[in-house]
């Protein structure tokens, strides 16, 4: 598991970011001092950890749970400013402008807005006046708006305000030069919900700010130093306020404002910026509802039409409609302006349908925030840890990586697509591989946001040069579709250049700061999505990590130190019939495999992993179950993939198709258990602790002979509890011994268990009186079916593939209401389905990384899942320290460090020590219960 976190210490002038490596369920004191250290060498332990204003116990807090997740901000031996709890009467959203996503918190008086750092809300707007205007938030809920005698005014829905207070009717649009502001109620808006800590932040506390009191981590004002701007999550929002309110002089009351303006459609359909870091902050609704399919996928605004009476219409531009956008302008400007892009395609879309791909060699500082999101983790087996390209040499990795991206099917559209940002220069190869992949890329989803540094367009340099200048900087911009040209004296203004070269009208362009943008992207670090596939309805949920390459099933389990106590605790409380599979972007990855009513299906080609995947779920299920419970029937289809989990005291056969004869014996005594279980229930449901015969699958034989079958070949008896013999000549019930003709089950408690009657020869076993012992769950797990059931010619098995093809059969119909699973590796046979596994839920196995899979169930859900390692032996990494080291942003473009997996040469395998374990548990509960109390 690895977390990256920012740490925060005295005497430190910069935030350091760093990664943490450890197992999963390490508490927080395992690398405080290392934490300390990464702050300031050779410092002392802390005696305290904050995250933001309240204090974490480090010996409670475990590392990649909330908040110690992706993105946090931690701080040594004092507190940060944190969220608060108090209701928050209103919030002005700077809605677009050159400093748009503004979020400033209104709580009473009267706080002044303009471009000085005097202002109680500061614009970074060339258009806007030092003191520009001003807010009063009344007592009553009023809000009233007055103009400082600005140069260029202020306007309100398209009308003028003056020097007298006009009140702000719910809704109302202020323009302020390029900017537009809105401000909404507690009434119009409901509050965000209390969140609990390390989630997504509330609203921070406030309180009144003296003109001219600059405040850090404020998101329209860059902060001067980086640890201001990482104060936390929970200081996104501005406070705002301060003088008490001025009411206008007597006799003159403020004036009525028109009436509000109904937005319109294009509106919501397009969030502004302020919409989107609240979304973020507090996971909206809409957060991520954008998936390949959606009408507005892909698709972005690059600002509003200068239209004071108009609202704010949207100027848009849709990436799969142009093929690649470019910007040209001032850097300054136009790298606002991409941040805005990119925090839109971020927010709107989920991984699962977008992946952002960073080419800027030289400048890792000023993109480094993009490693944050989510979206630049490699999902396609790309050999690096991020998907950036700080120099040449990740760059021209990146490049071939995106070249390999297939095309889709002719008419159908790409079910993921990538956002490459490219700004700085490139070498010569590369910037040909760009430039073929600029005109050929969109076919694949292959998208490019190009950024050239150019002059504005303006009288002085037409549209025209503009364009030649910024194709001459950067030859990917000749292929772009559509350009968004910076304008103005000032470049705050947009034009939409597009396909025939025309230029729209000047806009308003949207742009955000570096503090802002850190902001959001750090809010979305901790999220993942709820469904596999996103979009509309998927969600994002706190506190998840991407699937790791590989997994330990006991690790997965909680089970890293396997002692007898420990299951039997775990058996005292199983009751339902769980299977872990393995690990998921969420947590533990569980089936339910006892309210299963079809079998579940271990899917994969050679090498998959689904061997190993049918061990780990035998282990998992006497993890959960005792041999009292549980019975465990193992058929191998070809070779001896299954002999590790033989040792498990739950399993009571484990078969090999070597043998017709033995294949047709258990078949038939597959098909006897049936019977019996289906008499003994009579028909009532079947639970964990029915009346029926003994423990173990003790009514299993094939006739009511009950012949014997030895612990290894040619062996002449069977051993342990709950046996159901292992490669014998033939097939005896549950352990049972030969004695005398008839058939003698094993022992539980010093008292005969027997149920069978010895001289009944028919075809089915004698039963004795329910109540003897509970039922237990039979779960026959087979590996490689389809050579099982359909063995090529000369076969040793193939005479019998009949006998057993109509014993699973019968499991599969008759099992579900018998308390009998099947769980069936390989797949179904070739041809037909005479199984009829078409309904069946699925583990596919991919292959790539061994173990990686994707659950599937007959609901349509999709879960990935990296399935548990169960027989390899202890790894040494399990006895490893937890690691910190600094981030170097510019280095994780790079292929990552691999250790190879080095497993204890003289150890144990992990089924072989969870074996020993539970056959000790085992023991010790058969000789608890036949004490006397």
């Amino acid at each position: 598991m690895q977390i990256r976190v920012t740490v925060l210490g005295p005497g430190v002038a910069d935030g350091v970011d760093v990664a943490i490596s450890a197992p999963a369920g390490t508490p927080l004191s395992a690398v405080v001092g290392s934490l300390a250290s990464a702050v300031s060498p050779g410092g002392s332990a802390p005696g305290a950890v904050f995250c933001e204003d309240r204090r974490l116990d480090p010996a409670r807090c475990l590392l990649g749970q909330p908040p110690l997740v992706d993105g946090a901000v931690l701080s040594l031996h004092r507190p940060l400013e944190g969220p608060g709890a108090e209701p928050v009467p209103a919030r002005l959203l700077v809605a677009s402008g050159p400093d748009a996503g503004g979020v400033h918190l209104l709580r009473g008086g009267t706080a002044t807005i303009g471009r000085s750092a005097d202002a109680d809300i500061p614009l970074d707007d060339p258009d806007v006046s030092r003191l520009h205007c001003s807010l009063t938030l009344g007592s009553d809920g009023t809000i009233a708006v007055a103009d400082l005698g600005s140069t260029n005014g202020t306007w309100l829905d398209g009308r003028p305000v003056r020097e007298r207070p006009v009140l702000l009717p719910p809704g109302g649009i202020l323009r302020l030069g390029e900017s537009a502001l809105r401000v909404l109620t507690a009434d119009e808006r409901p509050a965000p919900p209390a969140l609990a800590l390390g989630g997504p932040p509330a609203l921070p506390t406030t309180r009144p700010v003296e003109p001219g009191a600059p405040e850090p981590g404020a998101p329209d004002e860059p902060p001067p130093t980086r640890v201001q701007r990482r104060v936390g999550l929970g200081g996104w929002g501005r406070r705002s306020g301060g003088r008490p309110p001025q009411a206008p002089p007597a006799g003159e009351p403020a004036e009525a404002a028109p009436a509000a303006r109904v937005a319109p459609a294009e509106e919501s359909r397009w969030p502004d910026l302020a919409a989107l870091l609240l979304l973020a902050v507090e996971s909206g609704p809409r957060l991520w509802e954008r998936g390949p399919d959606s009408p507005d996928a892909y698709g972005v605004r690059l600002g509003t039409a200068q239209s004071p009476a108009d609202g704010l219409p949207p100027v848009t531009v849709s990436l799969p409609a142009v093929g690649s956008l470019g910007l040209a302008g001032p850097r300054e400007r136009i790298t606002g302006l991409a941040r805005a892009v990119l925090a839109q395609l971020a927010g709107l879309h989920p991984p699962s349908a977008l992946e952002l791909v960073v080419l800027a060699p030289g400048r890792a500082e000023e993109w480094s925030w993009l490693g944050w999101l989510p979206h630049t983790r490699p999902a396609r087996g790309q050999d690096c840890r991020l998907l950036l390209g700080f120099d040449d040499e990740q760059a021209a990795a990146r490049l071939r990586e995106l070249a390999e991206i297939e095309r889709p099917p002719a008419g159908a559209a790409p079910r993921r697509r990538s956002v490459v940002l490219v700004d700085g220069p490139l070498s010569a190869p590369a910037a040909g591989q760009l430039a073929r992949l600029a005109a050929e890329g969109p076919a694949a989803g292959v998208h490019l946001l190009c950024l050239a540094e150019t002059p504005p367009a303006t009288p002085s340099s037409p549209v025209a040069e503009t364009l030649d200048a910024a194709r001459a900087a950067h030859p990917a911009f000749a292929s772009c579709g559509a350009v968004g040209l910076l304008s103005g004296a000032v470049a705050t203004a947009v034009r939409l250049v597009g396909p025939d070269g025309r230029p729209g009208q000047p806009a308003s362009a949207d742009a955000v700061s570096p503090a802002w943008v850190e902001r959001f992207a750090r809010a979305l670090a901790p999220l993942r999505e709820d469904g596999a596939g996103g979009g509309p309805g998927g969600g994002a949920a706190p506190g998840a990590a991407p699937l790791p390459e590989s997994c330990r099933l006991l690790d997965v389990l909680e089970l890293s130190r396997v002692t007898p106590g420990a299951l039997r605790e775990r058996w005292a409380a199983g009751t339902e019939l769980p299977v872990v599979l393995g690990v998921g972007e969420r947590g533990p990855v569980w089936f339910g495999l006892g309210e299963a009513r079809d079998p579940l299906l271990v899917e994969g080609g050679p090498r998959s992993g689904r061997t190993e995947a049918l061990n780990a779920l035998a282990a998992s299920l006497a993890a959960t179950h005792g041999p009292r419970e549980l019975s465990l029937l193992l058929v191998e289809g070809a070779g001896e993939g299954l002999a590790p989990s033989a040792e498990l005291p739950q399993v009571a056969s484990y078969l090999g198709a070597t043998d017709p004869v033995r294949i047709r014996a258990f078949a038939q005594a597959l098909r006897g258990e049936l019977k019996r279980r289906a008499l003994l229930l009579g028909g009532t449901a079947f639970a964990v602790g029915t009346a029926g015969g003994p423990g173990g699958a003790a009514g299993m034989g094939d006739d009511g002979r009950g012949r014997g079958e030895g612990r290894g070949r040619g062996e002449g008896r069977a051993e342990g509890p709950g046996r159901f013999g292992r490669f014998g000549d033939e097939i005896a019930p549950a352990g049972g011994e030969l004695a005398e003709g008839r058939v003698v089950a094993p022992r539980s408690g010093g008292e005969p268990l027997g149920w069978g009657g010895a001289q009944d020869a028919g075809p089915e076993p004698a039963m004795r009186a329910p109540g003897s012992a509970p039922l237990p769950w039979l779960v026959v797990l087979v590996d490689d079916l389809p050579a099982l059931v359909s063995p090529p010619l000369g076969a040793p098995g193939r005479q019998a593939a009949g006998s057993m093809l109509r014993a699973l059969d019968a499991v599969r119909r008759e099992g579900p209401a018998l308390g009998v699973r099947l769980v069936l590796a390989g797949g179904p046979p070739a041809g037909d389905d005479p199984l009829r596994l078409a309904s069946a839920s699925r583990l596919l196995l991919a292959g790539a990384p061994l173990g990686r899979a994707e659950l599937r169930t007959p609901d349509g859900a999709r879960t990935p899942v990296q399935t548990g390692r169960i027989t390899g032996r202890i790894p040494r990494t399990a006895t490893l320290r937890p690691t910190v080291t600094r981030l170097d942003w510019a280095r994780l473009g790079d292929p990552p460090a691999r250790r190879p997996v080095r497993e204890l040469g003289n150890g144990p395998t992990d089924i072989a020590l969870l074996a020993s374990a539970a056959a000790r548990a085992a023991s010790t509960r058969e000789t608890a219960s036949a004490t006397p109390v």
